[in-house]
């Protein structure tokens, strides 16, 4: 058992330092030498999990599908106000692309990649090269929100009349936004930005006099 947990333990810290190099170097630059290095384990130990750099970047990106499935997975099976689900899952983005490498490489990794899942991970291709893009992940996306926004429809807190499809396709642009902030810098991230975007999105989503039912500030991050 112990054996089991120190090699966990490794496995774990090879992924957040593989993570680490590819938010800072991209993965054409990052090299499993100074993965190792920063890892603090041999390059043996690093073969012995991940078989490649190729490799190494698909855990990366599965372990970000991963985290983010689970924020989904929470907003789709929210008991409160489908809106607010809405606003509280893209705070929720915003502050894993900020605060969780694994996150945040894994996606940007993905921006380069033909990701799956919600947003992130990505088919294998030919050794030592990205996969090749794809809009697949936006799309998963899209069908979460709009899963979301068909639940707010039928509660009646949406505008008469709105284009869900539409709006959708409005929340993916923002999500997509939000990642393209990632890659250039994360303060763009933060929660009074987010908030800022919501401010001028909610109006076209819900009522005026219903506008001030929701909260638009991330009260995780006070």
């Amino acid at each position: 058992m112990a054996k089991q947990e120190r090699a966990g333990r490794t496995r774990q810290a090879v992924l957040l330092a593989a993570a680490d190099t590819f938010a800072d170097a991209g993965f054409e630059s990052a090299s499993l030498v100074d993965i190792s290095r920063r890892a603090g384990v041999s390059k043996g130990a690093l073969y012995f999990h991940f078989v490649s750099k190729q490799a190494l970047a698909d855990g990366v990106r599965t372990a970000a599908a991963d985290t983010i499935g689970l924020a989904v997975l929470r907003a789709l099976r929210g008991r409160g106000p489908a809106v607010q689900e809405l606003l509280d899952l893209t705070h929720e983005l915003a502050r894993l692309l900020r605060e969780d490498v694994v996150v945040r490489a894994g996606v940007l990794l993905g921006l380069g990649g033909r990701p799956a899942g919600c947003g992130v991970g990505a088919v294998v291709s030919p050794a030592g090269s990205p996969p090749e893009p794809s809009a697949d992940a936006w799309w998963s996306l899209t069908a979460v929100f709009r899963t979301l926004l068909d639940r707010a429809a039928a509660a009646g807190e949406l505008r008469p009349g709105l284009d869900r499809e539409q709006a959708a396709g409005l929340l993916t642009t923002l999500a997509a936004g939000l990642v393209l902030f990632a890659a250039e810098s994360t303060g763009r991230l933060a929660a009074e930005a987010v908030g800022g975007l919501w401010t001028a999105a909610l109006p076209s989503l819900v009522p005026a006099d219903r506008v001030a039912d929701y909260r638009i500030k991330d009260t995780s991050n006070p």
